[in-house]
């Protein structure tokens, strides 16, 4: 019988070439060549294998990517490694195939309570990371006191996740590694 991982691996794939619409317990099944038993006896639905990819795959990976920034000695510098790491790991397929935080938060905030909750706390997650970051870079006076880190945090992500749709609705790596170029400015001169 496939793992349960096996199942959640081929689920994320599917979530970043369809979408969580386009995707079918079908497209599953063909991608690992199982039956629907096999992955019934994991999952319930489809919306209990989108949860769990959100959980045990995409919100681990944020936090592999963003805890550590609020530590750093600089964190203005650390939030511009991470992002210079993922363009670097990941910018091609960011542009293929956009980023699955933002493609899921686009596709099911308005349809899915239930996933866009897993998605918002993802978000939230993200968020908390780059304002204690802030907060950070605030207290060793490397960005000015009256900065408003959470407006800031914001601001921060929504550029992050724009200039990936930007980029994958151009289907342009350089136009993301632009954006991401400004973006990095932007921080430098806060």
């Amino acid at each position: 019988m496939l793992k349960r991982e096996e199942i959640i691996d081929a689920a994320y794939s599917l979530l970043l070439e369809k979408g969580y619409e386009g995707m079918g317990i079908q497209d599953i099944l063909d991608k690992i060549n199982a039956t629907k038993g096999c992955v019934y006896y994991h999952f319930k639905s489809k919306r209990d294998i989108a949860a769990a990819v959100i959980e045990e795959v995409i919100k681990p990976a944020y936090s592999d990517n963003w805890s550590g920034i609020s530590n750093a000695e600089n964190p203005i510098s650390a939030i511009i490694k991470v992002i210079d790491e993922i363009y670097r790991k990941n910018g091609k397929r960011l542009a293929k195939n956009g980023c699955p935080v933002g493609n899921l938060m686009l596709e099911l905030s308005a349809k899915d309570e239930i996933l866009a909750k897993y998605i918002n706390e993802v978000i939230n997650l993200w968020h908390g990371y780059i304002e204690k970051a802030l907060e950070n870079a605030v207290t060793k006076k490397i960005i000015d006191k009256k900065t408003d880190v959470k407006s800031v945090a914001s601001f921060i992500i929504g550029s992050f996740e724009g200039c990936i749709m930007l980029s994958k609705s151009s289907q342009s790596e350089e136009l993301l590694k632009d954006c991401f170029h400004n973006l990095k400015n932007y921080l430098l001169n806060l």
